[in-house]
């Protein structure tokens, strides 16, 4: 059956869009764990080469090849700045309750035109009539299943949303624009605005990331802009 490895569901034969986040299905979920498994494989040789060569390198100069940080990342880590567009769980769950109306719209359409059809009123192949059975069930069973999935996501938005203010709340009670800006003034002398607009927003990612557990970055980006407008621009 087509899946969608975003998502983590299941469709019906015909289906190659997710009613949910809108990306393409894969062929099965099978399919999309033995894809994973190569890819995770090919990473694996790839990092296992470069370290090899790291090493060979160390050998023939005497130096630790050392990977380029910023120097502003706190606390040893990096800067992460991943570009994308969060899709909040209030978001999320308009956008289902929006695909599973059109499915069950789709549905019944196609499900009342068939029954016309199997009925006689409506003269058409047999496989004809069975191609427009098979839409309409299909489209209702994929409503049912998206409207279950918002029904699951429902609890989500509230947690998410007290989540967000409160990580919010934590760092502008904790940090200052001029913290910010004493910070980067102290490792980078010479900025346009331009640049230190970018530092900023690199510096309040950096922080985000090393205090609080966010696994998704567009999520962490989502942040760091309000947070930016809140120290910066109000």
């Amino acid at each position: 059956m087509p899946y969608c490895p975003k998502c983590d569901m299941e469709f019906v034969e015909g289906i190659t869009v997710c009613s949910d986040c809108g990306g393409p299905l894969v062929e099965s979920e099978e399919a999309y764990k033995k894809m994973k498994k190569e890819e995770d494989a090919e990473k694996a040789a790839s990092l296992e080469n470069l370290r090899a060569a790291e090493a060979s390198l160390e050998e023939e100069t005497g130096k630790s090849a050392a990977p380029h940080e910023d120097p502003l990342a706190p606390m040893g880590k990096k800067s992460v700045v991943h570009p994308g567009v969060y899709i909040d769980a209030a978001q999320r769950y308009d956008d289902m309750k929006s695909s599973a109306s059109a499915f069950y719209l789709v549905g019944a359409g196609f499900t009342v035109f068939s029954a016309v059809c199997w009925m006689g009123l409506i003269s058409l192949p047999l496989l004809v009539r069975i191609v427009i059975t098979v839409i309409g069930l299909g489209s209702l069973a994929v409503g049912f299943k998206t409207t279950q999935s918002a029904k699951k996501l429902a609890p989500e938005i509230s947690a998410e949303k007290e989540r967000t203010q409160s990580i919010i709340q934590w760092f502008t009670d904790t940090y200052t624009g001029k913290d910010l800006d004493s910070r980067i003034s102290a490792e980078h002398s010479d900025l346009s605005e331009e640049e230190r607009s970018l530092k900023r927003y690199e510096l309040i990612q950096d922080y985000l990331v090393t205090n609080h557990d966010l696994p998704d970055p567009a999520y962490v980006d989502a942040l760091a802009e309000e947070i930016y407008g809140k120290l910066f621009e109000a």
